[in-house]
């Protein structure tokens, strides 16, 4: 039901955004603007009062246009909050010591390594091997303090 009505609303709003700027560029400004390029198409078609309907229309059009903006923000805001697939595949590997702990009627059981615990496991003790086999070549490469 959301759905369908934040569908009408998002569609009235681009329709509506899509008149207001046809109507701004249509007025003609103190400087004679676009809407004199056209040979002054608005008062030739609404008459010698072209310049309060367009301006009356587009005021009422930017109301419009605000209510249902208003409206699109009120529905996105009251929207369920759905959960990502990648957050819940992330949830699913997560290595049984950090899962939530269980019910206290229920047995805890031994952390069991998973497949990513023991990979983030082998990986940090591979880092630490690195630092220190580079720690003891820069040892090794640093030349000899100088003697007095």
């Amino acid at each position: 039901m959301l759905t369908v009505v934040s569908a009408i609303l998002y569609t009235v709003a681009v329709l509506i955004a899509i008149l207001l700027v046809a109507l701004v560029l249509v007025q003609p400004s103190k400087g004679g603007g676009f809407g004199s390029a056209f040979g002054g198409i608005g008062e030739g078609v609404f008459g010698a009062q072209t310049m309060g309907y367009l301006s009356r229309l587009t005021v009422i059009m930017i109301a419009v246009f605000f209510l249902v903006t208003l409206g699109l923000a009120a529905l996105s805001g009251h929207k369920q909050k759905t959960v990502s697939a990648a957050a819940e595949s992330a949830a699913l590997q997560l290595p049984t010591a950090m899962a939530p702990a269980a019910p206290a009627k229920a047995p805890a059981k031994p952390a069991e390594k998973t497949p990513v615990a023991e990979t983030a496991a082998n990986a940090a003790k591979d880092s630490v091997k690195k630092a220190a086999e580079k720690a003891e070549n820069v040892k090794k490469q640093a030349p000899a303090p100088a003697k007095k």
